[in-house]
Order: structure tokens, then sequence, then C-alpha cells
């Protein structure tokens, strides 16, 4: 059932005061949200999270809303955003993967050191080191792609480095 402008726009002024209409909104959009994100995103499992991401937001959202006669295109911007968002990161994860994976230009004794090394540091920890340090992102950069805080970025980093740091240090110690 498709409802109009007017209808959906009352829904979503309603929300921050009776939950049962978000209840309501969800039913009769989830539908066409959900074909709008499949065809950014072409992966119905992530297109699944994404919704779910993108109702979570207009709740959150809703008790800033003001009326704009267009309450699908603001809950399309939502969409589109998540979307977009979720795309850099499963790009970041990629390319992430594959230079911890396969760095270019390293020698095999070189690799195995790495990952050593690597092993030492939590994920996040690890991520932001080689969106840093290899790729060059700015921490900002890295805080906006993953959706942190600036100094969340820069205090993994330091904590990182220093865990490297040790790390390098213990081993150069147990090969002598």
């Amino acid at each position: 059932m498709h409802m109009e402008n007017k209808e959906l726009d009352q829904l979503i002024l309603q929300i921050p005061h009776d939950d049962s209409v978000f209840d309501k909104l969800y039913d009769q959009t989830k539908t066409i949200v959900f074909a709008y994100i499949m065809s950014i995103v072409k992966n119905y499992d992530e297109s699944s999270d994404i919704l779910q991401e993108v109702y979570i937001k207009i709740y959150l959202a809703a008790k800033n809303y003001t009326s704009m006669k267009k309450p699908l295109a603001w809950i399309y911007t939502i969409a589109r955003n998540e979307s977009y968002m979720h795309l850099r990161r499963r790009q970041i994860n990629q390319e992430f993967d594959e230079a911890y994976s396969a760095p270019q230009n390293v020698d095999m004794d070189s690799q195995m050191i790495l990952q050593q090394l690597f092993q030492v540091l939590s994920d996040m920890e690890r991520q932001i080191i080689i969106m840093h340090s290899l790729w060059g992102f700015k921490h900002h950069e890295i805080a906006n792609l993953l959706d942190i805080p600036i100094s969340t970025s820069l205090s993994h980093y330091r904590r990182g480095m220093k865990k490297l740091k040790k790390a390098g240090g213990d081993m150069y110690e147990k090969t002598i």
C-alpha cells in the first residue's frame, strides 16, 4: 500500500511522540527503500543490513525533522548516504585485506615479519595504521570513513605504534 506524501510527513513528525507510528512508517516504506538500497549496493544481505541502519537513523533523526512536503526524498537521502558509506567501507576493507595479505614489492621474509608484528595489534589499530602510514590518509579522513571520532583514530594509531615498536624490539632481541 502506497502512502501519500502528506501521510508520510505526518508519520515522521509523530515518531518522537509515539513509537507505534514508527512501525507503521517502516511497514509502509521498507519495500521501496530496500529496492532503492539494492539498486545502489547490489547485494541482498548487505542491503538488508543497510535498511536496518537507515531506519535507526530515521528514528533518531525524526525529532529534528521539519516538514518539507517530500518525506520520501528525506528517507531516500538517508538511504543513499548509508549505502554510499557502506560501499566506501567495503572498498576500504577490500583494499586493506589486499594490502595486508600481500604488500607489493615486499619479500617473503619481510611479509612474515610484518604479519608477526601486526598480530600484536587490534583490528582497529591495524586498520588505522595501514590507512595512515601506508595509504597516506589523514586522521580526519580515517575518522570520517570509519565513522569514529578523530581522537579515537589518533589514540588507536599511537597505541598501535607503541605496540609495534615494543614487538619489533622484542623480535630483534630474539634474533640476536
